[in-house]
């Protein structure tokens, strides 16, 4: 029969040399870039907060591509706003320039021309794409875009706010294109009280984009500031996660040293007493 090695070996030899293999293992782990609670079991209280603080980490870093993609969305909006709202005041400029009594017969086809194609700009700003391929002022709900724990935000308004339901005076109201399709033919066509309605009508226009450039400048500055505290909070986290998780590798190198050491005395130890034999213990 054959007996195990172990037999005649001090149990407790053994096993302390096992136990200090085992915690060299650990040392050169850390040393080694290891996490300091790579299992459960290393800090069950410092496992889970790491666990917790790496889902969280996952959410921000979600959060901030959404964030990256509301800010671009929330420029082009306000550039095209921006857009209407130059093409209205030149349009309201060609609409008192054909009321002035001062231009030729040939003219307000001129000045007419020059609406409509400030109308076809309006159709265009209107009906572009943001840089992602989806269109930038959509149709139906806003679009709310989630930013942080519990926020979200409407990057740019949707079309029939900017164009439809405009007040065009005495209650009633008008889209953008009708208003310039109506003003351009007041300029052809229209007399004196036709064009002083079209002022009205476009002023309407010009007070709507104005409150919708406003809006847009919240969401800016609501998108600059969720950023910040984004960045903050990611730098909270990292560390924090740091302190819980990294080696300190000095320290590990030290106590890799000592346990070393003490595993070759140990080893010395055992060596010398398993070379004694019977006559050794008799003496």
């Amino acid at each position: 029969m054959v007996q195990s090695v172990n037999r005649y070996r001090a149990p407790e030899a053994v096993a302390q040399q096992i136990q200090l293999s085992q915690l060299i293992a650990k040392q050169q782990a850390l040393v080694g870039g290891e996490s300091r609670v790579a299992r459960p079991s290393d800090d069950p209280k410092a496992w889970l907060e790491v666990a917790n603080i790496s889902q969280f980490q996952t959410n921000e870093a979600a959060w901030t591509n959404n964030l990256g993609r509301a800010e671009t969305r929330a420029s082009q909006a306000e550039a095209s706003l921006n857009t209407i709202v130059s093409g209205l005041i030149r349009t309201r400029e060609l609409l008192l320039q054909a009321n002035s009594g001062t231009i030729s017969p040939t003219d307000p086809e001129s000045l007419a021309l020059e609406v409509d194609g400030l109308a076809s700009d309006f159709g265009d700003a209107l009906n572009q794409r943001d840089n992602y391929g989806g269109q930038l002022f959509g149709s139906g709900p806003p679009i709310r875009v989630p930013i942080s724990d519990g926020r979200t935000t409407v990057a740019s308004p949707n079309l029939d706010t900017v164009r439809e339901g405009i007040p065009v005076g005495g209650g009633a109201t008008a889209s953008l294109d009708e208003i310039m399709a109506a003003t351009a033919d007041s300029i052809r066509n229209g007399d004196g009280a036709d064009r002083a309605a079209q002022l009205t009508a476009l002023d309407g226009a010009l007070n709507r984009m104005t409150q919708l450039l406003t809006q847009q400048g919240v969401v800016r500055t609501t998108l600059e500031s969720t950023r910040d505290q984004l960045e903050q909070s990611k730098l909270s986290l990292a560390g924090r996660r740091s302190e819980l998780s990294d080696a300190n590798v000095t320290e590990a190198l030290t106590r890799l040293q000592s346990l070393m050491t003490n595993l070759q005395a140990t080893q010395a130890v055992y060596g010398q007493i398993s070379q004694q034999n019977l006559f050794d213990y008799l003496r």
